[in-house]
């Protein structure tokens, strides 16, 4: 048996994510400190950006169901926002409501910046991974993505961006307790 196959997967997408950059110590300097690491998109992977708890575990839920691949997914708390790991398609056009498509700007300016943390560790801050990386490189199908959009959004009836038709997160109760009030109107 090799030695590689005993590492934990969450070691080896560790590796793999503090490996997209030139600079892996840095990243790694950051997970040390228990801090999200900035790194930046379109080296290996883009990143499209999902607004919406419900919206992200419908889409969740149906990846899984239709037995597609899934690369990792990071869930931002605070901002009830996931970040899936896309592959890089320079040039492409993404528009899908209730989303985001974090790329290399087509001018040539620096690509965006997203903060990832260490795989393995739990939330940190506000953030946690919903499908932690492993090592191997995958990273979830544009085309899957937007299948699994158009097929979760007319049973959640999302009527704006930011409309929820359930709560946040089980794990992370909500402190103000009015907010959904506020959202719905």
């Amino acid at each position: 048996m090799s030695t590689l196959a005993r590492v934990p997967p969450h070691v080896l997408g560790g590796r793999w994510l503090a490996g997209v950059t030139s600079r892996p110590g840095q990243i790694q300097g950051h997970w040390r400190c228990g801090l999200p690491a900035p790194v930046q998109v379109s080296c290996r992977f883009d990143v499209v950006m999902v607004v919406g708890a419900a919206l992200t575990r419908a889409v969740l839920d149906e990846l899984n169901g239709s037995g597609q691949v899934i690369g990792p997914v990071l869930y931002d708390h605070d901002a009830e926002t996931s970040s899936w790991l896309v592959p890089v398609r320079p040039g492409a056009a993404w528009q899908m409501p209730s989303t985001v498509l974090m790329t290399a700007p087509a001018d040539g300016r620096e690509p965006p910046l997203v903060s990832l943390p260490a795989p393995g560790v739990g939330r940190v801050g506000a953030l946690e991974w919903l499908v932690q990386p492993d090592g191997s490189g995958t990273l979830t199908r544009h085309s899957d993505l937007a299948v699994a959009l158009r097929r979760a959004r007319p049973a959640l009836k999302i009527s704006s961006p930011r409309s929820q038709t359930c709560p946040a997160p089980a794990r992370r109760p909500d402190p103000d307790p009015n907010r959904s009030v506020r959202r719905a109107r």
